[in-house]
């Protein structure tokens, strides 16, 4: 049986996400003034190929019916390779994790994402806060799996707002 929520809960979990998105805010100020700016040039085409690897990863998990688990294991498997490719490139050493983000992203269930669009804007957003978190949390564990649930928390909450 399914727990039913209170009334006034729904008003509660919008007002917990809205502060804590001030509080995110306020703690980053401080981040973005030292650093003149987050976003650089290679950050648009991490950005990208995370948007890539949930696409690819939920196209795996729904078309070929692989399941979530081993889509991402293929696609983290696949990025792995890319900086064989030129090794003197820092970009190419930045992009297998940015899939593997993105593979989690793309390891949202059918039922909640719904569809390919879902899924692009949520690896999309988890790209842009991949590009945010790039210099922080290094050596914690979950920070890429952590990201794309956050990806696609705020793409549920952007439409779930705008229906």
């Amino acid at each position: 049986m399914a727990a039913m929520l209170q009334p006034g809960a729904d008003l509660l979990h919008q007002f917990s996400l809205i502060l804590t998105g001030i509080f995110l805010g306020i703690f980053y100020r401080e981040f973005l003034i030292k650093e003149k700016g987050i976003f650089k040039k290679t950050d648009l085409v991490l950005i990208i190929f995370t948007g890539l690897g949930a696409l690819i990863t939920y196209w795996f998990n729904v078309f070929f019916q692989l399941g979530p688990v081993l889509a991402a294991g293929i696609i983290g498997l696949a990025g792995s390779f890319i900086p064989y490719l030129n090794r003197k490139s820092d970009l190419l050493r930045e992009l297998p994790v940015a899939l593997y983000c993105g593979a989690f992203a793309g390891m949202t269930s059918p039922l909640v994402a719904g569809s390919y669009s879902f899924i692009i804007l949520a690896g999309l957003m988890s790209g842009i806060i991949l590009a945010i978190s790039k210099t922080s949390f290094h050596g914690f564990g979950g920070k890429l799996g952590t990201i794309a649930f956050g990806g696609v928390c705020c793409v549920s909450l952007i439409i779930y707002i705008l229906n």
